[in-house]
């Protein structure tokens, strides 16, 4: 009688992962609202002119006689674009020693990559990404205009700050912190139905946090059907966080009509192109888009002027 061992010997194999079988999942991108709040111009290619209209109204006595008085002005603030693109190139061959190979089509003559639509949505939720940073934090010095965070500040004549009460944002000083920016806006647009307040996404939760410790509890924090925004109790002013203040302590109130962010086309910063290039046998990627950033009248805004 003989005994024969037929269990497996595993020793020359490495651990399996299957790396084929799970989910693709994109990182996430958080993107820019911004855009969806301000006035949008289209159409500029480099510079163009935002024509303003202003007029003093010189009321008199009555009686006969014509007496001129009081003026029309027109002025302008420039508005500037700045060009930018994306280039990139993604080689198929790369991936034959990795599991992406498995998706590749079948044959040495590859035109296309694996996952060809979720790479483009992730590259234009980060262009828009970009942009929302750009409009907010671009400087004259590295991209040929001045983002928001600069036009909204005491860099620019006539916009606003509050001589007094100035605090970084918390969690018990939110409200106190929006209600000065309100205290000390131009009465002339106090009425406009698009005031808003800008501020970072930390200090938005700070706000919202602050409207449930003053015990706010009937008040529904975010407006019906839209996330991350809040009517001011009391008041027609919106609060809602941008992603290109992240990281700063800047708050900013104003009529969003008068935020104005410039482009050229309003579908560039969506449109992403793929296509096979037979010269360099590689998928190549491409988006340009323009963006630039001003504000109508300064003396209309309000900020913390905070970093």
């Amino acid at each position: 009688m003989k005994k024969h061992n037929f269990s497996f010997d595993v020793a020359g194999l490495a651990a399996y992962t299957d790396q084929i079988s799970g989910e693709l999942i994109s990182k996430a991108v958080l993107g820019g609202k911004t855009l969806e709040y301000v006035k949008v111009q289209p159409g500029i290619k480099g510079t163009q002119s935002l024509n303003l209209l202003n007029s003093t109204l010189s009321a008199q006595a009555g009686g006969c006689g014509f007496n001129a008085a009081g003026s029309t002005e027109f002025t302008q603030r420039d508005i500037t674009v700045a060009d930018f693109k994306v280039n990139e190139a993604l080689c198929p061959d790369t991936l034959n020693d990795y599991y992406l190979s498995a998706f590749l089509t079948p044959g040495s003559n590859v035109e296309s990559v694996p996952f060809e639509e979720m790479i483009a949505e992730l590259k234009v939720s980060q262009i828009q990404a970009f942009i929302e940073d750009k409009v907010w934090n671009a400087t004259v010095g590295a991209d040929g205009f001045d983002g928001f965070k600069t036009l909204i500040s005491s860099a620019t004549a006539g916009v606003v700050v509050p001589a007094a009460g100035i605090a970084p944002i918390s969690t018990t000083n939110a409200l106190e912190q929006v209600d000065l920016l309100i205290e000390n806006l131009d009465v002339n647009v106090l009425d406009r139905d698009d005031l808003i307040v800008f501020l970072s996404y930390a200090n938005y939760r700070k706000y919202v946090t602050n409207l449930r410790t003053a015990n706010y509890f009937h008040y529904t924090p975010e407006s019906a059907g839209k996330d991350f925004e809040t009517f001011h109790p009391g008041t027609n002013v919106l609060v809602a966080p941008a992603k290109g203040l992240n990281g700063s302590e800047r708050a900013t109130l104003g009529p969003a009509g008068y935020t104005v962010a410039g482009v050229d086309l309003m579908s560039d910063s969506e449109e992403l192109r793929m296509w096979w290039s037979q010269d360099s046998q590689e998928v190549r990627l491409s988006a340009k888009f323009k963006i630039g950033s001003q504000i109508a009248w300064p003396e209309s805004f309000v900020t913390n002027d905070l970093a």
